[in-house]
């Protein structure tokens, strides 16, 4: 798993057991600010240089960044975590991004580390175009239940892959100007490729019939 795929299943029986034993760890080891040890367990896997995990079934959605903000961690453990990619835009399931969080707990020097850069994009309405077309094309046939890829990350990081278990496929997803592009694919169904373009005004598809 590289720095840019978002897991997209909440299920944990979605996953592979090291997987889940290593998000685990990690998560566990954040909570508890044990930093050293967050590294560890990211050093562990093929991916190291992956911050971006949070407890799959867990309901806060909070990565080791954020566990950061919370605890007030040293700079340094920021600006590695930062280093090695964590996405300063990713919001928690309560909506609350890691600066949000170091500026609540009164953080302030950790608050301009992890500020994310202003967007200029509504991307709380992109965010619910790219949800409907997500849902529109896994349901009825799948029921695994999702986090939704979030298109400020896939602005701050340029493109996003968000594979979905059972599709045998996903979307990739890429930052345009005014939007996001989708691609998605079943890899099963011959000519199942879809292209759409998500901008304010909505999902709008561009192509079809690849794959």
């Amino acid at each position: 798993m590289d720095a840019r795929h978002w897991p997209a299943a909440t299920d944990r029986d979605a996953y592979a057991e090291p997987f889940l034993a290593r998000a685990d760890a990690v998560a566990d080891a954040a909570r508890s600010a044990r930093w050293d040890d967050v590294f560890a367990a990211l050093d562990s896997g093929d991916d190291p240089d992956h911050p971006n995990i949070w407890r799959i079934g867990g309901a806060s959605g909070f990565t080791p960044l954020h566990q950061a903000a919370w605890h007030g961690a040293p700079v340094e453990v920021v600006r590695e975590l930062l280093r090695r990619g964590a996405w300063r835009t990713l919001r928690t399931a309560d909506g609350r991004t890691a600066a949000d969080i170091a500026r609540e707990r009164g953080h302030e020097q950790l608050t301009e580390e992890v500020r994310p850069e202003p967007g200029a994009l509504p991307f709380a309405v992109l965010d619910g175009h790219l949800q409907g077309l997500v849902e529109a094309r896994v349901r009825p046939a799948l029921t695994v239940r999702l986090r939704y890829a979030q298109t400020a990350v896939v602005h701050e990081v340029g493109a996003l892959s968000y594979p979905v278990p059972g599709m045998y496929g996903g979307f990739a997803l890429r930052a345009i100007p005014d939007g996001v592009e989708a691609e998605s694919w079943i890899r099963v169904v011959g000519g199942s490729g879809q292209r759409h373009v998500i901008t304010r005004e909505g999902c709008r598809l561009v192509e079809e019939g690849f794959v």
